[in-house]
């Protein structure tokens, strides 16, 4: 029982929700974003990687 309590993946919302979206629309964006900035992140690691070789 403890096993299966622990590998749960909880979400926790730090930001504010004002209740004009929404919490679907709230978290899709959210998700939208996070995965926007990771390829940015990415795409940049990948160039500078690159110039370096």
């Amino acid at each position: 029982m403890e096993k299966n309590r622990k590998s749960k993946v909880r979400f926790i919302v730090v930001r504010e929700f004002s209740g004009e979206k929404t919490m679907r629309e709230a978290f899709e964006q959210l998700i939208e974003r996070q995965t926007l900035e990771h390829f940015e992140e990415w795409l940049e690691h990948r160039e500078a990687t690159k110039k370096a070789a």
